[in-house]
């Protein structure tokens, strides 16, 4: 590569020499990582998890490609360049690549419709929907690269040494295949990362500010959540308590007609229990509740009301976290993207060979591009609060298995 890109050719040795193997070897250890945290901890109960941790697995499966290629190119480690292993590394890679991919796209559908239509969220965004559709990618990826066997092999040289490359007499259908890989695998995603991500930044903002406004969201969310439940709580005392209240057959009947499936479904069977033992107690005034009545209701609400906003914070600090990933794999992927496409429209449809400076930039650009295999894990550990605990967790946890261990094997 030195000799190509002149005057960049030892920047670009040095990178190829040393930050390309440390990339790779923390991206191995830190997708592994990724993956055992979100399967093996309470985080495998968001359908979210199961899109990175394969994405983790994906990202995995690339990286061990892109080392086995780097042995060959650098140490000289004859692997890559054999019959058999020259296919078998190419498609994992190409199935590695498309997966990455188009995960990300998935999961950035799933926050989308999370953000967008939050009513939606609890039937489309379920842990069986996450995992059916991981499935269903994995199938799609490796059924749509088989063509690999057929195009790719071992190549002699002049000088009698052996490369994996494409077979010169399927380079016309390689032609098309790269037209549609293209598609699939740049432009498609590309446009819907972006669009689904700027609505979903807009929406965010929206949010942030109305957060802002109502004084942090508690006490307008507490209020909002009294001034809901109050009614319904009465409505059930009543119910429960006909002799107490003036004409509380008449209500009972008319507020068991007019009750919702909404209004039903507050009532768990926590709640009821203790509105039970608050009503044995007599009011101090005919038709009025006691305040420690009162009390209780508002203690009730307030919790409701703790719920949903942690609820709605844990939402928005997941849709923060996957949007981050998303704009990183765009920003990362975009320049590879660009030389990619813009050698496409200019030179490849044409059978035309593209200059040497587009071929150094296009070598420069992929190191950015195997960049975004190896820096999730690093996103997670530096943005994701819940992610480091649930990591920290189950360090000390294998730690204390260690020491129990080796306090236990010497007395055997």
């Amino acid at each position: 590569m030195g000799q190509y890109c002149h005057p960049f050719g030892e920047m670009f040795e040095m990178i190829h020499s040393y930050y390309l193997p440390s990339m790779i070897f923390v991206g191995l250890v830190g997708n592994l990582l990724s993956c055992i945290v979100f399967l093996n901890s309470h985080l495998k109960m968001r359908s979210s998890s199961y899109y990175l941790a394969a994405l983790a697995c994906a990202d995995f499966g690339f990286l061990a490609s892109l080392l086995l290629v780097w042995l060959n190119s650098t140490l000289e480690v004859p692997i890559f360049n054999k019959e058999g292993y020259c296919q078998c590394i190419v498609y994992v890679s190409s199935v590695c690549g498309f997966l990455s991919v188009w995960l990300i796209v998935a999961f950035t559908v799933e926050r989308f419709i999370a953000v967008q239509y939050p009513l939606h969220r609890p039937q489309m965004c379920t842990v069986a929907r996450a995992k059916a559709i991981v499935l269903y990618l994995l199938c799609i990826a490796l059924a749509s690269h088989t063509y690999v066997f057929l195009t790719s092999g071992i190549i002699k040289l002049e000088d009698g040494s052996q490369v994996c490359e494409m077979i010169e007499g399927h380079r016309e259908a390689m032609r098309i295949i790269n037209i549609i890989d293209s598609l699939l695998t740049l432009i498609a995603p590309l446009v819907l990362i972006v669009v689904m991500n700027t609505m979903i930044t807009v929406n965010l903002i929206k949010f942030s500010k109305k957060f802002k406004r109502s004084g942090g969201g508690q006490s307008e969310t507490m209020t909002r959540a009294k001034s809901e439940i109050n009614p319904q709580i009465l409505r059930s005392v009543s119910i429960r308590t006909p002799n107490r209240f003036p004409n509380s057959k008449s209500s009972s009947n008319n507020n068991n007609s007019r009750r919702n499936p909404s209004q039903q479904s507050f009532h768990s069977a926590r709640s009821n229990n203790s509105f039970r033992k608050l009503v044995s107690f007599p009011p101090s005034k005919r038709g009025e509740l006691p305040g420690s009545f009162m009390t209780d209701v508002s203690f009730f609400a307030e919790i409701n009301s703790q719920k949903k906003l942690t609820s709605t914070r844990t939402q928005h600090s997941i849709t923060k976290m996957l949007l981050l990933i998303s704009t990183v794999f765009v920003f990362l992927n975009l320049p590879s993207y660009g030389i990619r496409l813009y050698v496409f429209i200019f030179f490849s449809i044409w059978s035309e060979s593209p200059p040497v400076l587009l071929w150094c930039m296009q070598q420069m650009f992929m190191i950015l591009y195997y960049t975004n295999f190896s820096i999730n894990f690093l996103l997670y550990s530096m943005c994701g609060i819940t992610f480091r605990k649930c990591l920290w967790q189950l360090i000390r946890k294998k730690l204390k298995k260690l020491s129990r261990y080796q306090c236990i094997g010497p007395t055997k």
